[in-house]
């Protein structure tokens, strides 16, 4: 790493720190309950549980492996049991059976580690792989931009949930793409491996399907390589995807938890389709339309969405980031197209994968807006003036919108 570079890195950690340190606050709070079940997100309710079961220790080697393999919920894939079990891991081994009497404290460090912790991670990757470290105000805009949009702040607070994972498996797959540079070397592979655990965790890496071809033909076309060699990459990244989500899951060695995961896993998508029956219907309607209250609340007003959405096409024609830039509207485009016009419910975490990584692109037109500004034409200046003075309107607009709504989120929890 350069100076620069090293500079930019340390700083992230010391905001990525201070971060992780004020969501330590609001999640260790039982929000004024002596009952550590009642300040449980329902979803929390249900998953801790399982944690627990494979951590008991109870029994011989073979009910001890079944609780650590077969652990039952299958709406979410086993990274995300394995990795809240490994958090907790050295907590059980020191505390013993007193472990289960601490439920706010292993809840508090399982809501930092397992959501706070991969969604720093993830918002510092995105950073690097728009400016590699080598602008710092540049780098810090990312950074702060993605970990105050309200809908990361909501999930950063009380709350426990594989999302902040499979969107940091999505984030290293694009970082891996970016370090592969059309090479097709060991780099290309190991986005293959984190594509295939964010399908792992939820299902999410499948729909890399346009990105990733699109990508092959990026390499074809500026290695000229043979097309052989591209078919054999492709075939190869497939199966390495796959073999990292069966190794990843390996309950679906055994029969019966196969066939329960395939049950509801069939039952979540009709009802990703349908909507929940004990909600009320309208909320079900599809298209991007009745989105408009969720991006409101929890990402900005509309109209900015289509805003940054533009600076991410713009990005994919101008600027020093051009692939990366079309390869995440690859990413994005199929994945828009499913979640606003063929799923039911609407919940904000939805559109995490979605949006991060468009509202990541926000800063690339700088650099060549910049550029157009040291040119000797008058006009070209004033048009590159007009530009830099509008993008930085936007961005200053949005950072205003989403640090008020989330201070207040945050604010909410000190005076429940």
């Amino acid at each position: 790493m350069e100076k620069t570079q090293k500079r930019v890195l340390w700083a992230l950690i010391f905001v990525g720190a201070l971060y992780f340190a004020l969501c330590w606050i609001p999640n260790a709070s039982t929000q004024g309950s002596d009952n550590p079940i009642v300040f449980l997100h329902r979803d929390e309710y249900v998953t801790y549980p399982i944690v627990e079961r494979m951590l008991a220790f109870e029994g011989d080697i073979h009910t001890i492996w079944g609780r650590l393999i077969i652990y039952g919920d299958y709406h979410y894939g086993y990274p995300f049991y394995f990795f809240s079990m490994l958090v907790l891991l050295p907590v059980r081994l020191i505390q013993g059976s007193d472990f289960f009497n601490h439920i706010p404290t292993n809840i508090l460090l399982l809501r930092q580690f397992i959501n706070v912790f991969p969604m720093i991670l993830s918002a510092g990757i995105l950073a690097y792989i728009h400016t590699h470290f080598k602008s710092w105000w540049k780098s810090l805009l990312i950074f702060a931009l993605i970990l105050t949009i309200p809908a990361v702040v909501r999930s950063n607070l009380h709350w426990w949930h594989p999302d902040s994972l499979m969107l940091l498996a999505i984030v290293l797959t694009f970082f891996f793409l970016d370090q592969d540079d059309f090479r097709l070397g060991k780099n290309f592979y190991m986005a293959a491996a984190a594509c295939g655990l964010a399908a792992a965790i939820k299902l999410m890496g499948f729909f890399f399907f346009l990105a990733i071809p699109f990508y092959l033909v990026l390499a074809w076309k500026k290695g000229q390589l043979e097309l052989k060699k591209v078919a054999a990459a492709a075939a190869l990244f497939i199966l390495v995807m796959a073999a990292v989500i069966v190794l990843s899951n390996p309950f679906l060695f055994y029969q019966a938890p196969r066939e329960e995961m395939l049950a509801i896993q069939t039952f979540k998508t009709e009802e990703l389709s349908g909507g929940y029956e004990h909600d009320d219907s309208p909320y079900y309607a599809k298209g991007p339309q009745f989105w408009r209250w969720t991006l409101k609340v929890s990402y900005g007003r509309p109209w900015m969405i289509l805003v940054f959405a533009g600076l991410l096409t713009a990005g994919c024609v101008i600027g020093q980031r051009r692939k990366i830039n079309a390869l995440i509207a690859a990413w994005s485009l199929p994945l828009a197209i499913y979640l606003l016009w063929f799923v039911a419910p609407k919940p904000d975490h939805y559109l995490l994968p979605l949006l991060l990584p468009v509202y990541s692109a926000a800063s690339d037109l700088y650099q060549p807006l910049e550029n157009l500004w040291k040119t000797q034409s008058k006009w070209q200046r004033a048009l590159a003036a007009a530009g830099l003075l509008l993008l930085s309107y936007v961005l200053f607009s949005q950072f205003q919108y989403q640090i008020s709504k989330s201070l207040a989120e945050y604010w909410a929890y000190f005076n429940a």
